[in-house]
């Protein structure tokens, strides 16, 4: 299933208010660079790592997928060495270990947050690749088998 507007959420790791704040569709696209003039801008972020979550949702409104980011920013809101936030050396050892390592998945500091921000959760159907993803921070999915 793709995203869209109409059936993504954005979330964003805001680390001063230790919460997971959702981000409008146009300031995403704007971030990634896709807006006006092609240059990606957070504004009001502060210079740091910041993590965000791509929630799609399914037909009925339930998590069908989760699809983490972490984004390394500048003083000025910007993208600091494109969208991985490493430099070119960097970059080819990070591909090289890629498998070995989610860099991209949020500190676990924030899980417990973030079970109250995601939408759809309780909806997600056991076959939903959001469950890649929610396993990975340490959420399993209830069993429906009787013990």
């Amino acid at each position: 299933m793709k995203g869209t507007p109409e059936n993504t959420v954005i979330l964003h790791w805001d680390k001063c208010r230790t919460k997971w704040a959702k981000l409008s569709w146009r300031d995403w696209a704007r971030f990634r660079g896709l807006g006006e003039g092609g240059r990606s801008l957070l504004i009001g972020a502060e210079a740091g790592e910041h993590y965000f979550l791509v929630c799609v949702l399914g037909d009925r409104g339930e998590l069908a997928n989760v699809i983490p980011h972490r984004y390394v920013l500048s003083t000025d809101g910007h993208l600091v060495h494109g969208f991985d936030g490493l430099g070119e050396a960097e970059r080819k050892e990070s591909i090289r270990i890629e498998e070995l390592l989610s860099p991209n998945l949020p500190p676990l500091h924030t899980v417990q947050p973030l079970l109250r921000a995601m939408p759809g959760l309780a909806g997600a159907q056991p076959s939903a690749a959001c469950w890649h993803f929610l396993s990975a921070i340490g959420i399993c999915r209830s069993s429906t088998r009787a013990h």
